[in-house]
């Protein structure tokens, strides 16, 4: 009786001091919102949980061991893609096979990452360590002048980029 108790505390006392950052959105507005709001990139998951071939392993949707710390570099949103709202999310991200994964950077205006199918906890992991960050990756390339010898150079965005400066500078100026 006494491990019952005690075990019941520990629950409960680990749900309420469970953060609300570590809990999945259902609104994908919302998500985004919040994703505006602490700098952190957005994971999306949509699937349809009633078809075990469509279903994201639950699994890998817990924040427990060493997962506990990729999720939570993430604002999360977890959506059923057989409800209305659900095919509507899927639509703008153009989902066609669940589940689906998507990540958008850190200032919530970047796709930089999407996954259809099932993904191995492996792949799972590896694809939530290498997005954490929520920064997009510019490849550049560049030719020097009289040489045939290219320059590649990968800018971190947002991007202080001269090419992509001159380009927005260029933009600007012709729009006035």
């Amino acid at each position: 009786m006494v491990q019952f108790i005690v075990a019941s505390v520990i629950a409960v006392s680990s749900i309420v001091a469970t953060p609300e950052s570590t809990q999945w959105h259902a609104d994908y507005g919302k998500a985004l919102a919040a994703t505006r709001n602490d700098d952190r990139p957005l994971l999306i998951v949509l699937d349809v949980p009633s078809d075990p071939k469509s279903a994201v392993e639950s699994v890998q949707l817990e924040a427990t061991g060493e997962q506990t710390e990729l999720l939570g570099a993430y604002q999360r949103c977890h959506i059923d893609a057989s409800t209305e709202y659900g095919k509507k999310v899927a639509q703008v991200f153009g989902a066609t096979k669940f589940p689906f994964t998507a990540i958008i950077d850190k200032t919530g205006s970047v796709v930089i990452c999407k996954k259809m199918g099932r993904l191995s906890n492996d792949q799972w992991q590896e694809t939530l360590a290498k997005y954490q960050k929520g920064e997009r990756r510019i490849q550049h390339t560049s030719f020097f002048r009289g040489d045939n010898m290219r320059a590649s150079t990968t800018v971190v965005s947002p991007s202080n980029c001269p090419s992509c400066q001159l380009g927005k500078q260029q933009t600007s100026s012709s729009q006035n």
